[in-house]
């Protein structure tokens, strides 16, 4: 049985940071696929987005980037194998998207056996990014977690990738190397990631000239990995649960605002924490009696201050305001939890 053919060598890179060349394990493959299946990927990825705005494809198997931050970039993502958790930039729980779909193991079977990629880290995880002109993503490294190496390939367009150890803003959704290099990506070209390229060096895509498709394929984490401690530790030194809360409700709940914005927790107010008191288990039905007789005779002293002769029908319309008050709460409360279980995914660790 003859063995498959081998891929070309490809071009490689180098830029050297002081003693360390961080482009060193960089590979650009040109032609990694032919024409026919790129007309195939771009139909199934245009498909697959379509799908997604018209909410065929729940989050988190497809984001779009929006809000304040997202500077009017507008990328659409979906992603098969496994969930990468944008909130924190790394691996999420497993069983959150759907597995890969034919013809992405189909392509997987190609790359693999003609040696663009090795079979021992044959990819189980991936992330499509669509662009449309103005959309980017910001410089990064792929967490450590996956398995090296990580390769990417573009399609429908041709924009150039920056690689390298610092850059500069320019302005917003577009950088500039200070230490690195503007790599082209040409259609159906496969840029490999491994050794320095990958662990030392950033890369990042600036605002894109017009239409572009980026598919990003990387092997997960065993089952049984876990964070590193320092990652289970948040800001002001206090520890996290795995996943800073459990990675399925925060993608119910969101950690991160449509605005981008991170949602502070709000300290609740002496009603409000009155009211969480009174709904606690150990919390008896005769101190519940008692507090709402306190709070009706609070209610009913200040209605009377207001004039004689009015105790009684103050404080019915106290009561009915109180009411009002609570429902308004509520459903600016609902409002809120609605708003922030929107997913930013700008700043996502991904191409």
């Amino acid at each position: 049985m003859s063995s498959p053919p081998a891929a070309t060598s490809g071009k490689t890179f180098s830029l050297m940071d002081g003693k360390v060349d961080v482009l060193q394990g960089l590979v650009m493959h040109d032609d990694a696929i032919s024409e026919e299946l790129e007309k195939k990927l771009i139909t199934f990825v245009q498909t697959q987005c379509e799908r997604g705005r018209n909410g065929e494809l729940k989050k988190p198997t497809y984001l779009r980037a929006s809000g304040a931050r997202s500077q009017g970039n507008q990328r659409e993502s979906i992603m098969y194998g496994g969930f990468f958790d944008f909130n924190l930039a790394r691996p999420g729980k497993r069983g959150l998207v759907p597995p890969f779909p034919p013809i992405l193991e189909r392509l997987v079977d190609h790359l693999v056996t003609n040696n663009y990629l090795p079979s021992e880290t044959r990819p189980d995880s991936c992330i499509i990014n669509r662009y449309d002109k103005g959309d980017c993503i910001p410089p990064h490294v792929d967490h450590s977690s996956y398995y090296r190496p990580i390769s990417t390939l573009s399609l429908l367009g041709e924009e150039p990738m920056l690689v390298g150890s610092r850059f500069r803003t320019v302005r917003p959704c577009t950088w500039a190397p200070t230490c690195g290099k503007t790599i082209p990506l040409p259609r159906r070209s496969l840029l490999v990631l491994d050794g320095n390229s990958a662990n030392i060096a950033k890369h990042c895509i600036s605002s894109c000239s017009g239409p572009r498709i980026s598919i990003t394929l990387r092997k997960q984490p065993p089952p049984d990995w876990r964070p590193d401690e320092s990652e289970l530790i948040g800001k002001g030194g206090q520890r996290l649960k795995h996943g800073g809360v459990d990675d399925e409700s925060r993608v119910d709940a969101g950690a991160i605002s449509e605005s981008g914005v991170k949602q502070k927790k709000r300290a609740l107010s002496g009603s409000a924490k009155r009211q969480k008191k009174r709904l606690k288990p150990g919390f008896s039905n005769e101190a519940r009696i008692n507090s709402d007789q306190k709070s009706n005779s609070s209610i009913g002293q200040i209605a009377c201050l207001k004039g004689p002769g009015k105790g009684s029908s103050n404080i019915e319309a106290n009561n009915s305001r109180v009411s009002d008050k609570k429902a308004r709460r509520n459903a600016r409360r609902l409002e809120k939890k609605k708003t922030a279980a929107e997913i930013d995914i700008r700043g996502g660790d991904m191409f």
